[in-house]
């Protein structure tokens, strides 16, 4: 339990954000992404998801007056909400919910091991823990897969109180996205995998069909515990807009067991950005197929280049959404995807870490995007400003940009 005072300034915050959550704009803006998602036409949504790093700009933890640290992480999450409602122009949705954690004891991997710059904020370097073929084996730890239920009871059982009337607890949605190769990279050592692929493709496949393996059969442990709750509404649809749809949960669906084909499901392998096709093939898509065919809905991709990957995605079970980020071609990516995925592109975002903002210089970026993507069904979705400089105006200005030209391009 918390005290009077951290109850107090929480229920304050929730107060607030009850009332943005019973504006009339809700309702519209659920149902833009209920169109977007089912690949009607409708306006180009705009969705600003602000990075950690620019949140320290935007919202330093000293504005935070709550003591204790579940109050403060709460209050946090509560004024963030409040904040982008007040200052962004886009389409979030905010819900009267609050979420509570479900702590889960996931299997092991070997760890990957950093070098960490003494920058907090800058780069760490990857050193490889698996060195030869002899340490396949030690890669997979154990399968020990475990649900805290009682720890999850309190968790809930707090929110209730302190939210009472203003805020309904929900579960919190695990991690049910895959980034198999990523991860191998980052054990191997991305050269050293590059390098595998020519010189021992036999024993590369091995290593990664092995991780995805064992991420098949967490994710499957976790419906057997009945651990996974809907992510069919509010949620982020990963790294894309958000999952309002009304084709999940599945036919047949029971609410007391959530399966893995009444959710959104996800994949990346950002690393393998330059590889050709034929090696995309063999080391990330042919498992992803197996993944994916586990969930109803997917979306696909973060950083890679899809535009002359697109065959491939296209033999992705149930694919929805396709992330197609600034190191794509717009225009070709818009050929290739047309109308039969959701195309949602990713912006720059180094244009307002520039040393001097120039809001004309993402309004042309913008326009040029929108223009040869006009057609799709696009959403426009911001996920790489880590910094602002310092000023939040530049956040502002995006967004109204964004918004000004969605409206001019969806006609």
């Amino acid at each position: 339990m918390i005290d009077a005072h951290d109850r107090d300034i929480l229920r304050t915050l929730a107060g607030r954000v009850r009332e943005i959550a019973e504006d009339p704009i809700q309702q519209r803006r659920r149902e833009l992404w209920y169109r977007i998602n089912r690949l009607e036409r409708c306006r180009i949504p705009v969705k600003y998801h602000v990075e950690e790093f620019c949140w320290l700009e935007l919202l330093p933890d000293t504005v935070l007056e709550t003591t204790d640290g579940a109050a403060r992480a709460q209050e946090k999450k509560l004024r963030r909400q409040i904040w982008q409602w007040e200052n962004l122009n886009d389409d979030w949705v905010t819900e009267p919910v609050v979420e509570y954690d479900v702590p889960v004891t996931y299997p092991n991997r070997v760890r990957p091991r950093h070098l960490k710059s003494s920058d907090p904020t800058g780069a760490w370097q990857m050193v490889p823990v698996i060195e030869t073929e002899a340490d396949l084996d030690k890669v997979i730890l154990d399968d020990e897969c475990s649900v805290d239920w009682q720890g999850a009871a309190r968790n809930r059982e707090w929110l209730e109180e302190v939210f009472d009337g203003l805020l309904r607890p929900v579960p919190g949605g695990l991690w049910l996205g895959d980034s198999s190769f990523d991860y191998v990279c980052e054990i191997r050592g991305m050269a050293n995998v590059f390098a595998d692929m020519i010189e021992r493709p036999d024993w590369l496949e091995e290593l990664i069909g092995r991780v995805y393996r064992q991420r098949i059969y967490t994710v499957k442990k976790l419906e057997e515990l009945h651990a996974l709750s809907l992510n069919n509404s509010y949620q982020e649809c990963y790294n894309g807009g958000l999952s309002y749809t009304d084709e999940l949960p599945a036919e047949g669906f029971d609410p007391e067991q959530v399966r893995l084909k009444d959710l959104w499901g996800f994949t990346t392998a950002q690393a393998a950005v330059s590889i050709s096709p034929e090696m995309h093939e063999r080391f990330v898509t042919q498992f992803d197929r197996q993944f994916l065919g586990l969930f109803g809905l997917n979306a696909i991709a973060c950083c890679e280049t899809i535009d002359r990957k697109m065959h491939l995605y296209r033999t992705i079970p149930h694919l929805r959404r396709i992330s197609v980020s600034e190191f794509n071609n717009f225009a070709v990516a818009a050929e290739e995807i047309g109308t039969d995925y959701i195309y949602s592109v990713k912006p720059t975002g180094t244009h307002a870490a520039f040393p001097r903002w120039d809001p004309d210089l993402d309004r042309r970026y913008l326009s040029d995007m929108l223009e040869v993507t006009r057609g799709c069904h696009v959403e426009i979705i911001n996920n790489t400003i880590s910094t602002c400089r310092g000023e939040p105006q530049r956040v502002i200005d995006w967004c109204n940009i964004a918004m000004e030209l969605a409206l001019k391009c969806s006609g």
